[in-house]
């Protein structure tokens, strides 16, 4: 774990968006960060973008509280979790609802940089892409979305991962198995899960 500047904090649509500077280790599509308050929390982030040509981090924070915590310096750990898989993937859909819109923008823009035709739906928020013809047709659907509207997706399942936000992370390391459902642990198998391994 290591020390990192924050060197930008600003609001942008109800949403803080936090610059770290000098994050050396590029994080791929799909994984997260843990950002540690010293003797305060620790909090599994998305990964909002990340420039390789300055090795800058931009994350997203929704609570207003949690973005007045975060001083000058912070303590990352990560990159974490399993990266998504563009394998034969050739059409991706993502679908974002309100201010979860940022757990999309990373894994978005690399399908796009990797010739992936992308698509986004966005519910109340806005994503740079055009609104999909077809859901069912995309090879992968990515997902952000309260809890409580994902019983209402009518979207294929085993094609669908949705970005787990809803369980507690503790070690982020798959130690403790605070972040269990039903027998994978979000933060190895995480933080993007098939919809049918988190809801019936």
């Amino acid at each position: 774990m290591i020390y990192y500047e924050v060197i930008e904090k600003k609001i942008i649509d109800n949403v803080y968006e936090i610059k770290i500077a000098n994050f050396n280790v590029k994080p791929k599509a799909g994984q997260y960060v843990s950002l540690i308050l010293p003797s305060k929390a620790e909090i599994p982030l998305g990964v909002g973008d990340y420039d390789e040509g300055n090795n800058k981090l931009k994350l997203y924070v929704e609570s207003e509280k949690l973005a007045n915590e975060i001083g000058k310096r912070v303590i990352i750990k990560g990159p974490l979790g399993k990266p998504l898989d563009f394998t034969n993937v050739r059409t991706i859909v993502g679908i974002a609802y309100g201010k979860l819109y940022h757990d999309l923008l990373y894994p978005l823009k690399i399908a796009y940089q990797n010739k992936i035709e992308t698509f986004a739906k966005c519910i109340d928020c806005k994503l740079n892409y055009d609104e999909p013809r077809s859901i069912e047709d995309a090879d992968l659907i990515l997902v952000s979305a309260p809890l409580q509207l994902l019983y209402g997706l009518k979207v294929p399942r085993k094609k669908t991962l949705v970005f787990n936000r809803w369980v507690k992370m503790n070690c982020n390391l798959g130690v403790c198995g605070v972040c269990e459902v039903k027998g994978k642990l979000t933060c190895i198998d995480g933080p993007f899960m098939r919809l049918d391994d988190l809801v019936d």
